[in-house]
């Protein structure tokens, strides 16, 4: 378990992350935005965009990779839900789905998306932590929330703080660390070892 200073830095990292996650005004006003938001953390890649079946471009602004088995994930994307009336600006994938596949999502595996939260864009490109965060909160009409996210130094302090959230919310949110919940998946291939690193 978790002891001492990295309790409390977990802990405090715990409540910042829920503020950001959430997205509420209260909770943002609370916290105060040097706190709550942060740098903007692109992790780009050109990828080919994949037409639908028709040829068309995609409807939605960015596709959303969440992990389905967190509770705290699952609380955001149905608020996100419930913003988006319908409307299908943005495109949910759980990749706790039994049918969850990599090829379909940019390559990007189960574990790899378990590290961090992703996005994709229509045009194939991949986005990930705070930036993610932002543009669906832009899609949703939302986005004066994670607006400031935009600049330094402030975007630089939200992605460290989700750095944190992101490395312990398995241990925060009562559940196994990722070696056991792959072992259970049955997951035999590691990021490294599909990136081809040793």
């Amino acid at each position: 378990g978790l002891r001492g200073a990295e309790a409390t830095d977990v802990m405090a990292a715990a409540r910042a992350a829920h503020m950001l996650v959430r997205g509420r005004a209260q909770g943002l006003a609370a916290w105060g935005l040097a706190g709550a938001l942060g740098r903007q953390s692109l992790a780009r890649r050109s990828l080919a965009a994949r037409a639908s079946s028709s040829g068309a471009p995609p409807d939605w602004e960015i596709r959303m990779l969440y992990d389905g088995e967190c509770p705290l994930c699952e609380r955001e994307v149905n608020m996100l839900k419930d913003r988006d009336a319908g409307k299908g600006k943005i495109d949910f994938v759980d990749i706790a789905s039994p049918n969850y596949a990599a090829e379909d999502n940019a390559g990007i595996s189960y574990e790899r998306a378990m590290g961090n939260i992703h996005g994709i864009l229509p045009d194939g490109t991949v986005v990930t932590d705070i930036e993610v965060f932002r543009r669906l909160y832009e899609a949703v009409g939302l986005g004066w929330v994670y607006w400031v996210t935009r600049y330094e130094p402030v975007s630089r302090l939200a992605n460290a703080v989700y750095g944190v959230w992101a490395k312990y919310r398995l241990q925060v949110t009562g559940r196994p660390d990722l070696a056991a919940i792959l072992d259970s998946r049955g997951a035999p291939e590691t990021c490294a070892q599909q990136s081809g690193k040793p």
